[in-house]
């Protein structure tokens, strides 16, 4: 990132809120504090979305000051997996597509919006200092939704075509959503590869032109519904997400090869949620859900006199079951008890030969499963009304269990959470936050996988342990300008058993694999602002920054030193502008998103990648009789990647180097045409 924008983030963080001082006005017509805990929860009025020109829930997240949408963690679990929007007070039942969830309500059947910071009375915070939860009309009527776009790429015009419906009416609450889509894969580029000697004196290294065409085609079929049953309310989901897709790559070189890679992917998952009211201060809620993923590929290289192919399937299934108890003792204190059961599995079995002939590669036969538990009690405090603390204790049991490997280990983690918010005023709030996080275990670690191209094996790892950290967070919050609001966090994360790259050593050779490569650290400062711009003479303007600057450290495994962590970019920022023209019913945007910068260490390579932002432009136009017009450009500058790879003959940095590669290729613009009807 530029000093430039450094800069423009430091006026943001320090100057901003002295600018606005004395002019926070809050409109008591589209936002106001709502009076359970003070100042932790502010609702918003559909009067406060309109100059924006909403057309649905997310739309109405996506301008709520201060606040950044996340669609969840995807990780193992049902709790761990959680957004940062509830709906109707609830977390969806679904594990993931809380976006589609939320693109499915539209705009005119929200009753209004609360931003929640701390906590509040009979809202599940989901772990996050803050939460959304979009409050819907009782009796708001139907919705119907369908559309399409023409994505028009170099080498492909890709249609794609959506159906929604949408209903809340007594109590019962239908919502349904089908898509088609083709797609291409956005990485495809035409890349330039050279390959140096150790010292890189090569006058004419070995040059390779690389072509790669790649895309598919999918559906999704997602439905939820929630209706009265036995004095509480039935909730049920079920959705279905097949995808394949295909590349065919041309290596132009000295010794010309091709690559054909298929790939099929079919994800499904099926849940159910009752919750009920026991007394007027006991709430019982029960959970079940159930996933599976089928995942295949085939990729076969060849080149004159080899052929190499590889060949995977990986099936794995999640079976959820979880129950919670919430407890309003009165208006300033609550509890809530719990406890889930997850089971996970995964079978994956791959197949790498070289002319034919099958390679000897560790962890090709692998079947992980694992038998976890969480035990949870959660007490959420209103202290004074301008203090609220929450502190919680989850203590997680886990067994997991390699049948090729016969390997049975199991674990125990306490993971206890303190957070404060004090809310000084109307416009201020401070947070402190300190827990115990335990990381999740990546199935796919355990087991081994090949890159034909580049002739590298990833072994998997059995012995792999999940990384344990303590977070620590002071985060300061400022509301101006009614629609403007900053917020600055510090950072800090002491890490155990760091998941990072390691090498593993047989007879047969050097082989990389994730794993435990002891304590770590990470340090970072992020902030996130919303700025209108009306003040500033850009009518109808809004500018929103996200940023965190990450500074890690680790313990090289192989060569003892201090180094980065692999795969953590130091830079992450997302910047958005966006102008609404209500008088012309039309809205237009630029989005500036920062891409990969980081580094990866294995056992005998060290990768460095380098990547310019990515640029969208957009511009839409709505009727009055409901339809949507929008443009999208995507990626009009031709963003520009580039990969520095050096390859040493055995263990990195400890041996001669064997070659030096570096590689240049750039993405291609294209253009998105969507038509949305609204009934």
């Amino acid at each position: 990132m530029g000093s430039s924008l450094r800069k423009a983030i430091l006026f943001a963080c320090v100057a901003i809120p002295a600018l606005a001082a004395g002019n926070l006005a809050a409109n008591a017509q589209t936002a106001s504090t709502a009076e359970a805990g003070e100042t932790q929860v502010v609702r918003y009025e559909p009067d406060f979305f309109k100059p924006f020109q909403v057309t649905t829930a997310l739309d109405m997240v996506f301008y709520v000051p201060g606040f950044s949408f996340s669609g969840g963690q995807d990780v193992r679990g049902f709790a761990g997996a959680a957004g940062n929007v509830l709906v109707d007070g609830q977390r969806p039942v679904s594990k993931n597509g809380l976006d589609m969830t939320l693109n499915n309500i539209s705009a005119s059947q929200v009753e209004y919006v609360e931003l929640i910071s701390g906590g509040a009375p009979g809202i599940d915070m989901q772990g996050y200092g803050k939460v959304v939860n979009i409050v819907r009309k009782k009796d708001g009527k139907a919705t119907i939704n369908f559309g399409g776009n023409i994505k028009f790429y170099p080498h492909d015009d890709l249609p794609a075509g959506f159906f929604s419906y949408s209903r809340n009416r007594d109590g019962k609450t239908t919502d349904i959503y089908v898509e088609a889509f083709r797609f291409n894969d956005n990485g495809v580029f035409n890349g330039h590869r050279y390959t140096y000697t150790p010292d890189m004196s090569d006058t004419t290294p070995e040059y390779m032109y690389i072509d790669q065409i790649g895309g598919g085609w999918g559906n999704l079929i997602k439905i939820e519904h929630s209706r009265p049953f036995a004095g509480g309310k039935l909730a049920f989901n079920g959705s279905y997400n097949p995808i394949y897709f295909d590349m065919d790559s041309a290596y132009d070189s000295t010794e010309d090869g091709i690559e054909h890679l298929d790939y099929k992917e079919i994800d499904s998952e099926i849940g159910v949620q009752w919750e009920r009211k026991l007394t007027k201060s006991l709430t019982l809620e029960l959970n079940a859900l159930s996933t599976h993923e089928r995942e295949s590929q085939t990729d076969v290289y060849s080149e004159p006199g080899f052929e190499a192919t590889y060949t995977a399937l990986g099936l794995t299934d999640e079976r959820i079951f979880s129950a919670k108890l919430s407890w309003q003792l009165n208006e300033r204190l609550s509890f809530k008890f719990g406890a889930e059961n997850v089971y996970n599995s995964l079978d994956n079995a791959s197949l790498y030969t070289e002319d034919g002939d099958a390679q000897n590669v560790p962890s090709d036969v692998v079947t992980v499963e694992e038998d976890r538990n969480e035990y949870f009690v959660v007490s959420n405090w209103q202290a004074m009304p301008k203090l609220n603390i929450e502190a919680a204790l989850k203590v997680e049991t886990s067994t997991i269990s390699v049948k090729e490997e016969n390997r049975s280990e199991s674990f125990v983690y306490p993971k206890p959470k303190i957070q404060a918010v004090w809310s000084p005023n109307e416009a201020w709030k401070v947070t402190w936050r300190s827990e115990r996080i335990l990381g999740q275990l990546d199935f796919g670690d355990f087991a081994s996988s090949v890159s034909l191209l580049d002739q590298v094996i990833k072994a998997g790892n059995p012995g792999v342990v999940p990384q344990k950290q303590w977070q620590h967070a002071l985060t300061f919050d400022y509301k101006f300008w009614d629609k403007g609001a900053i917020s600055v966090t510090f950072e800090r994360n002491d890490l155990e058993d760091t998941l990072d790259r390691l090498a593993i050593v047989t007879a047969d050779g050097v082989y990389d694999a994730r794993g435990n490569i002891g304590d770590g650290r990470i340090d970072a400062v992020s902030t996130t602002l919303n700025l209108p711009l009306d003040k500033l003479k850009i009518k109808g303007g809004l500018l929103k920054l996200d940023y965190t600057r990450r500074w890690t450290q680790v313990t090289d495994p192989i060569t003892g030193a201090g180094r980065l962590i692999s795969n953590i970019n130091p830079d992450n920022y997302t910047i958005n502008f966006s102008q609404n023209l209500v008088k012309w019913r039309t809205s237009w945007g630029v989005e500036i998103i920062s891409m990969n910068n980081a580094s990866e260490y294995h056992a005998r390579e060290l990768y460095r990648y380098r990547s310019t932002p990515w640029y969208a432009w957009w511009a839409e136009y709505k009727t009055t009789n409901g339809l949507t017009y929008a443009i999208v450009l995507q990626n009009p500058q031709r963003r520009h990647n580039e990969q520095y790879r050096t390859t040493w003959a055995d263990l990195r940095e400890k041996s001669a180097v064997e070659q030096q590669q570096y590689t240049h290729y750039e993405q291609k613009p294209w253009v998105i045409v969507r038509v949305r009807k609204d009934l």
